[in-house]
Order: structure tokens, then sequence, then C-alpha cells
């Protein structure tokens, strides 16, 4: 019987926290009316599932990296709570739930968005990018990106052009997060031999992509106002100030090479994203 504790450890919610905050604007911006309360609940509930299934793979495909690693080798297959077949099971069976749901309470378009990411996540991502290439969450991280479809899927049955966009922000988002975070991890990878930016390149070269990064993640954010008509004052504003906020955090960290600096900017990385798509709703709902 797997226990609460195990189950958080397999399925992290505090990212998919994160993948279901970027769903809301979709819901409540791809249709002229609000969405029922049960639509929401469902197509949040379906998401949910499907990313913990996908980070249920994840771990069962490293398993083994997982176990060289301080920061991962007491997670549940590694530390023996599970063992790998019964999380290979778990992981299809909470998968294979979650587009059921998905495709007969809400629609099979929406329900394909959410099976795309995880295809991506374990197949792209995990098993051929990751141990191969240092860029491999610039291509795998379109795995992530996937909320702003799933919620305009989930009201509209489309993707329209403001759904790209947020994903796209999503897509520009993820390596200046990430590698903020492998820099801070820079040894554990190293131990592990998976190939991240700061052990490839060097913690300046990353600093420098992270920078990057940022401006252009910065810039898409900026271009949500001129694709969706309902974007005023608040949000040019507080995606101003918070653009400069992170934009200053990125030159901060070229300059001083910092692993402490790094992982709070990974840290405020996550803040930014979801307060975007916070104000995002705030500022549609004021029109």
């Amino acid at each position: 019987m797997i226990t609460l504790s195990t189950w958080n450890q397999l399925t992290k919610p505090r990212v998919t926290f994160l993948v279901l905050a970027t769903v809301m604007p979709g819901l409540y911006l791809g249709a002229d009316i609000s969405p029922s309360w049960e639509l929401i609940v469902i197509t949040l509930l379906g998401t949910y599932l499907m990313s913990s299934a996908s980070f249920i793979f994840n771990q069962y495909v490293e398993r083994e990296s997982d176990g060289l690693m301080y920061r991962t080798k007491q997670r549940p297959i590694p530390g023996g709570a599970i063992s790998p077949n019964g999380a290979l099971i778990l992981g299809f069976v909470v998968s294979i739930s979650a587009f059921g749901m998905l495709y007969y309470y809400i629609n099979l378009l929406t329900a394909i968005c959410a099976l795309g990411a995880l295809v991506a996540y374990v197949w792209l991502y995990t098993i051929i990018l990751k141990p191969r290439t240092e860029q491999n969450i610039v291509i795998g991280g379109v795995s992530g990106c996937v909320g702003p479809l799933i919620g305009y899927a989930a009201v509209s049955n489309s993707l329209p052009l403001p759904a790209w966009v947020l994903f796209t922000m999503i897509f520009l988002w993820t390596p200046a997060h990430f590698w903020a975070l492998a820099i801070f991890l820079k040894d554990d990878y190293e131990r592990a031999d998976i190939p991240m930016l700061p052990v490839v390149k060097g913690v300046k070269k990353t600093t420098q992509s992270i920078l990057l990064y940022t401006i252009l993640y910065s810039a898409s954010c900026f271009s949500f106002y001129f694709v969706h008509d309902g974007m005023g004052v608040l949000f040019l504003t507080s995606t101003g100030l918070l653009t400069i906020l992170m934009v200053g955090m990125s030159i901060r960290l070229i300059q001083t090479q910092s692993a402490i600096l790094a992982k709070k900017f990974f840290f405020f990385s996550i803040l930014h994203m979801f307060l975007i798509t916070v104000i995002i709703i705030l500022d549609a709902k004021m029109v």
C-alpha cells in the first residue's frame, strides 16, 4: 500500500501546482463566459494526475542515477519505498485514468494535450535528451509548457494564438529556471554523469545563458498584451516591475557566479511565473 508521503515524493506536488497555475489563464480567457466549477475541477484534476504520472515515469527511468545523487538517493524507488515495477504500474494506472477523465468529461483535444506533455517529458526529455545533451531542458522543456493549451482546449476545444503565446512564455522561462537550479546542484549532476549546462560549459557560460533566456522570457510576457484584448495597465505595470527584478537578478548572477544566488533565482522564477498567471486573470476580469 503506497503511503501519502511516498505518493508526494513520486509526484512532486509543488511542481504540479505551478503547472496547474498555468492552466488557469486558458480556462478563464479561452471563452466569453466563465467556466463552470465542474469543468475547472475536472480539468485541474486530470492535469494533476497526468503530471503526477509523468513524474512517476521519470523517477522509474532515472532510478539508477537518482541513487547516485545526494538530493535524490532517498526518493521512493532508490530508497526502497516502492519497487521499480510497482512504480511503473502505478504510472500507467494514473496516466490512463487522467486521459480517460479528460476525454470523457472534457474533450479529446484536452486529453491529447495533457498526454502530449507526459510523452514529451518522459520520452523526449528524460529518455532521449537529458542523458545526451546540455541543451536537454531547452528542447525537453516543451513538456512543461502545455498548461495553457490544456486550459484553452478545455473551454473552447481549440488552440488560439493567445494559448501559443503563453506556451512560448513558459518555453522561454524554463531554461533559465532549471539552469539556475543546475548551478546549485552542479556537483550532484557531475556525480551522476548528467550533462547539464553548468557541468558541460561551466557556471560562467550558464549564467550568461540564464540572462539571455530571462530577457527573451520577459519580452514574451509583454507580447501577451498585444494578442489578448483584455490586458491593461495592471498587466503592463506589474509585468514591468517583475521583469526588472528578474533581469536584475540574472545580471547579479553573472557578476557573482554564486550558487546561493542561483538558488534564490530559481525560487524567484517560480514566483514570477505564478504571479504573471495570476495578474493575467485579474487584469482580464477587470475589463
